[in-house]
């Protein structure tokens, strides 16, 4: 099954909250404060964190709890090629590096951290992949 993940921006003029996780049984929503994440990351940080939920699922009841893995954001004003992020995904280790003007320092500092610790509870599952060649 799939996973849905969405991202969602409060409404400005509410009080400062840390970015949290709402979890679903069919995925999850991650809630921002107005001020830690624009309406343009709003649609880049939904559609990043889907297409991590592809190789990351929680594990399944009665499996062992894995290593707390740590998670980095760097924000930077300019990046290479005009991306918006880039994610080094890793079993031990996810790094992301994001355009600054998507998330602020503190919301990349909570959400990484709320990943973080729950990251004992998830397992990340081998890729794979397959290539058809047209037919001549």
């Amino acid at each position: 099954m799939l996973l849905k993940i969405e991202v969602k921006r409060h409404a400005q003029g509410t009080e400062y909250f840390k970015p949290w996780i709402e979890d679903h049984e069919d995925g999850c929503t991650f809630h921002f404060h107005w001020d830690d994440i624009s309406d343009e990351g709003v649609g880049v940080f939904a559609e990043l964190f889907n297409q991590q939920a592809r190789r990351w699922h929680p594990r399944p009841p009665g499996r062992p709890v894995g290593p707390r893995i740590p998670i980095t954001m760097e924000r930077r004003t300019v990046m290479e090629h005009g991306a918006a992020v880039a994610v080094d995904d890793r079993a031990a280790y996810i790094a992301y590096t994001v355009r600054a003007d998507l998330i602020s320092e503190r919301g990349a500092k909570y959400i990484t951290q709320t990943q973080s610790e729950r990251s004992p509870y998830w397992e990340r599952t081998p890729a794979r992949y397959q290539v058809s060649c047209p037919t001549v």
